[in-house]
């Protein structure tokens, strides 16, 4: 469905405005430009279904690479091949004429997707249910608040049925229900057979959510391959880079888990009470909340926990409420280090628990960790409240707490090791 076939693009880049006239008057001088390669030598074929997630620092041309793919960009070198319809999620709403109401705009948007007019038609009910902006949909778009923009332009982007589709940075979109439900959405494109391109910062979601994972580096092909393989080598290198160069790089990755945070989600550092959203029913239509967390050390709850090493019992309680026409949500416990770094999770619903709830949709769920495994230092503890397959995430407060653990010795690094030393003789000769 797609191929690359040493695929590059090459910029122009002038010091002076007056530098473009120059090299049009007088082409045969001195170049009055510096070649800029913003992406050089990709060579990849994806199959109808295969998923394949690219990662990279910013300006490593993961962006460039989806626009070539997309069509929006011609390569400067190379070629670049794909079969069946395109949509792509990119600058979601970059081609709406802001003057145009939103029901044209989804006409002229359908049309450029490829769809006939007959098409359009038959699926506009589809697409202004699922933006659900109400009588907006009628109404110029430059009247459009930012939320409403994107839940339009999403709608249409993915009404179309596409056989490739691009995203860049829009797994889910907007905030509360219709987060869910763009998350939902790309999920059920997904499993209908197209082609994805996935390009995120979140390698959490590249690793549920991929084949295979390409990592960009200043324009060049790092690694192919494997998820599982790919990330571990670019997670090596994202903790490798020096602060304050590399800080913002991991910032953006770290923890990996959290960064499908959607607008709605309500970070409370260092807070064991999640604020309830203005104006939020008690009952959430179309997603969660954390209501409350508790983080315990040997029984004894609060946020800053003093215990020891291979012998304490941690447990986190989480109160939440959800929409009961909702499948039950999961729950995720991570520790990481004091400076970010995820060094643990555990999800429920990887370990197949169905979370109990009443009929409104309430209840509460725990976890609990006996002989705490890290090693001496200080730790974070964090909550996430996510979808029943642990992919989405609905909100999330990390830290809840910190913990504090003391160990005598020597031992070093996160966790301790258990191991039975033997010492024995030489044979005798």
């Amino acid at each position: 469905m797609i191929r690359l076939e040493g695929a590059g693009k090459t910029y122009r880049l002038y010091r002076r405005p007056a530098d473009r006239l120059w090299q049009f008057v007088l082409p045969r001088r001195k170049p009055w430009f510096q070649d800029f390669s913003a992406l050089q030598g990709v060579s990849l074929e994806l199959r109808r279904g295969e998923v394949l997630g690219i990662v990279g620092v910013n300006g490593a041309g993961k962006s460039t690479l989806l626009q070539l793919v997309a069509g929006t960009l011609s390569p400067s070198t190379g070629r670049v091949q794909t079969r069946g319809r395109v949509a792509a999620l990119l600058e979601l709403g970059s081609g709406f004429n802001p003057e145009f109401t939103g029901r044209e705009n989804v006409m002229l948007n359908a049309a450029v997707l490829g769809l006939q007019r007959e098409e359009i038609e038959a699926r506009m009910d589809a697409i202004v249910a699922f933006a659900d902006i109400g009588p907006h949909i009628d109404q110029p778009v430059k009247t459009y608040s930012s939320g409403m923009y994107v839940r339009l332009a999403f709608a249409i982007a993915t009404s179309v049925e596409p056989d490739v589709l691009i995203i860049d940075e829009a797994l889910s979109v907007g905030d509360g229900a219709f987060a869910r439900r763009s998350f939902d959405r790309i999920m059920e494109i997904k499993r209908r057979g197209a082609t994805v391109l996935f390009c995120s910062h979140m390698l959490y979601h590249v690793e549920v959510f991929c084949d295979r994972a390409l990592w960009l580096d200043a324009g060049r092909v790092r690694a192919l391959g494997p998820v599982s393989s790919v990330l571990s080598a670019y997670q090596e290198f994202l903790d490798g880079l020096n602060a304050p160069a590399g800080a913002a790089a991991l910032d953006s990755t770290v923890p990996a888990i959290a960064a499908s945070r959607s607008a709605n989600t309500h970070e409370a550092e260092g807070s064991t009470q999640a604020t309830p959203l203005d104006g939020a029913p008690s009952h959430p239509a179309g997603h969660a909340r954390i209501q409350k967390v508790e983080v315990l050390l040997d029984g004894h709850a609060g946020q800053e926990l003093y215990g020891t090493s291979g012998e304490s019992v941690l447990e986190m309680r989480m109160t939440f409420a959800s929409d009961p026409a909702l499948p039950a949500p999961s729950a995720a416990l991570v520790i990481s280090s004091d400076a970010g770094k995820i060094l643990a999770t555990n999800l429920s619903a990887q370990h197949g628990v169905v979370v109990s709830r009443d009929a409104q949709g309430q209840g509460t769920v725990s976890i609990q960790v006996l002989r705490v495994p890290m090693n001496k230092g200080r730790f974070r503890v964090g909550a996430y409240l996510m979808c029943e397959q642990g992919l989405h995430v609905y909100q999330w407060i990390d830290p809840v707490a910190h913990v504090h653990l003391h160990r005598e010795g020597h031992d070093q690094g996160f966790w301790t090791i258990a191991g039975a030393w033997r010492s024995e003789l030489p044979p005798r000769t």
